[in-house]
């Protein structure tokens, strides 16, 4: 069987990442909600479906190496493979970080109420970012992608607050607790860098610049 021409590779590329974007912010949404709401069940379903993940990546991969075997693609085709192949694997760490999340709810810890209404902003941001990485992996929307950017400064906003609540003398629950605090605010900030990540390389393959480059 022939290969499949190289547009038409292009394009199961972006719809792949755009499915895989909307599949892991989906994750994190119901992991957030799971956190919040002390959901066993809902959290071993978040768990259950990361292989959902891993198989979108292996089809990403698989179609990008047909690209490049069959059509040897060059200057912007080769940075859209090339990019797709990147931001595959930040996709899958995004999904990873859900299930971290969700992990720490199967295990029964649970979330202090101080905390609870900046986890909540945070799964919002973070989902928000996941979905609009999605839009801008299946339209190549570089205006998006540059304000992904932006979008991620009131994450990191919220995880620097997050150390302040913990490092604050009158923290009453202990050190576990602060560690599994720590770690949740820490899967989250990252959820938003891969985010982000996904948005640099679409910047990347449609103009060959950085973010950056193109504000100048």
């Amino acid at each position: 069987m022939p290969p499949a021409p190289l547009p038409q590779l292009l394009d199961e590329l972006a719809e792949l990442l755009g499915q895989m974007c909307t599949t892991v912010a989906n994750a994190l949404y119901r992991a957030t909600a799971a956190l919040l709401d002390n959901r066993e069940r809902l959290a071993q379903q978040v768990i259950i479906g990361d292989v959902a993940v891993d198989a979108l990546r292996a089809r990403v991969e698989g179609i990008a190496t047909d690209a490049l075997l069959f059509h040897a693609p060059v200057a912007g085709d080769l940075r859209t493979v090339v990019s797709a192949i990147r931001s595959a694997g930040d996709i899958e760490r995004m999904g990873d970080l859900a299930l971290h999340v969700a992990q720490v709810v199967e295990r029964g810890r649970r979330l202090p109420p101080e905390v609870c209404g900046d986890f909540a902003e945070m799964g919002r941001l973070a989902v928000q970012l996941g979905r609009k990485a999605a839009e801008v992996a299946r339209t190549r929307n570089v205006v998006m992608a540059v304000g992904l950017e932006s979008d991620d400064d009131a994450m990191d906003v919220l995880h620097e607050h997050m150390f302040g609540v913990l490092m604050d003398d009158a923290w009453p629950h202990g050190v576990p607790t602060a560690v599994d605090v720590t770690l949740l605010a820490r899967y989250y900030e990252r959820f938003a860098d891969h985010a982000v990540a996904v948005a640099r390389e679409t910047v990347y393959a449609v103009t060959g610049q950085t973010p950056e480059a193109l504000a100048l």
